[in-house]
């Protein structure tokens, strides 16, 4: 799953068959003809990166969510399914 946003920005819902049953949410930055990478998130369950992804792309549309993004620690994080 992408999503686009009319500012440059590129979600994208990934799910590596060789890392098991991680699913990725990375975010992309449009430069001219390349996409600079602005954070990467884990997640145990395709419906919580889906429902992340989604909340992610709203917020960076209104341009609320960027400053969130960047000031993340470096790195990956993982988000526990709610209990």
């Amino acid at each position: 799953m992408t999503l686009q946003t009319s500012n440059g920005y590129r979600i994208r819902v990934l799910n590596t068959a060789s890392l098991g049953s991680a699913w990725i949410v990375r975010v992309d930055k449009r430069l001219l003809a390349f996409h600079r990478p602005v954070s990467t998130d884990w997640f145990l369950d395709e419906a919580q990166a889906k429902r992340f992804a989604e909340q992610l792309a709203e917020d960076l549309r209104s341009g609320r969510g960027i400053e969130n993004a960047r000031n993340r620690k470096p790195g990956w994080t993982l988000h526990r399914p709610a209990q």
